[in-house]
């Protein structure tokens, strides 16, 4: 059976600083669920595998949104969620630091991005009986007005579909922590699968280890809980099992799209598993979950590779 990714959520246009400090800036098309779809295409085609991948959401039809959409098709993504839409795109300067967490500096007043209503999101994805895999997170999840339209659509998703929620925490946007663990329950209690990063939990949870903020979701209601760590691989907890798995050891400078192809490649397993129903997450065995976690982990390494990175031992490869 033929399984449909859809990645929904934001574009967002990125000035990416070649340099700390430098002011020397290089534009690039970005956005969490962008980098999703671009990952999962890419993973698709060098697998072989029967997987669509789709785009749900706004674009703008600024400059920077007819280049977003002749890439998306360029890519063969399903585009045909997509609505055009007379509002600008939301801007992200973006200041590399090795070694950290990259900086981000957004402006989204009025923007395709924040101003996202229910009527800008189809009423229903078309998929000619395929399952599904639809994938939420990051900036349009928090920006408000947009977060109510996207947790509307995402709870009809959730009767139909395999519902992924990935945190990818901007502290600019985000800002209180108290209310943003309030919208992150939300997702919990609607999405099967949520994930997030060692810096989004330091930000998030500060006061708690992955393990607690995994037993936390999956009390809400979610199935599992995914967490990477940089380089040093990623782990999951669901109710019955857990699982970690190492990543391919690089040598990194520029970490941007990382996590969005470790979720292009998470996705990807899950097809490859024919795991694609709350049931089925549930009743992943220890060995089968980390198997899911290696795939996602090359997945991200692949992307790294892409664009620059380097195995510490040059002669190794990506398994």
């Amino acid at each position: 059976m033929a399984v449909r990714v859809f990645f929904c959520g934001e574009f967002v246009a990125d000035l990416l600083e070649q340099n700390q400090g430098s002011g020397d800036f290089r534009l690039l098309l970005g956005g969490s669920q962008f980098h999703g779809a671009m990952g999962a295409s890419k993973a698709v085609k060098r697998e072989g595998m029967d997987v669509k991948v789709g785009f749900v959401g706004p674009l703008s039809n600024d400059m920077f949104g007819e280049r977003f959409f002749k890439t998306l098709q360029d890519s063969k993504i399903d585009t045909s969620a997509i609505k055009r839409v007379e509002r600008n795109t939301t801007l992200a300067v973006v200041s590399v630091r090795p070694g950290q967490e990259n900086s981000f500096s957004f402006y989204g007043r009025d923007t395709a991005e924040q101003m996202t209503k229910i009527e800008d999101l189809p009423q229903k994805l078309e998929t000619g009986g395929d399952k599904k895999i639809c994938c939420f997170g990051s900036i349009s999840t928090v920006m408000e007005p947009a977060r109510f339209a996207w947790l509307e659509f995402a709870r009809k998703q959730r009767q139909e579909s395999l519902v992924f929620y990935d945190l990818n925490t901007r502290p600019s946007i985000a800002r209180d922590r108290e209310q943003y663990r309030k919208i992150v329950l939300e997702w919990a209690s609607i999405a099967h699968v949520m994930k997030a990063s060692d810096a989004d939990i330091a930000w998030a949870y500060p006061d708690m280890t992955p393990k607690q903020v995994a037993e936390i979701w999956l009390a809400q209601g979610a199935s599992m809980a995914v967490f990477t760590k940089g380089m040093h691989g990623s782990e999951a907890y669901t109710k019955k099992v857990s699982a970690e798995a190492k990543s391919l050891d690089l040598v990194v400078y520029n970490t941007v799209g990382a996590g969005d192809n470790f979720n292009a490649g998470l996705t990807i397993e899950f097809a490859r598993k024919s795991c694609l129903t709350q049931q089925d997450v549930e009743n992943l065995t220890s060995a089968t979950l980390m198997d899911i976690l290696r795939g996602a982990n090359n997945t991200a390494a692949y992307h790294l590779i892409s664009i620059g990175a380097k195995p510490r031992d040059v002669t190794e490869a990506v398994a």
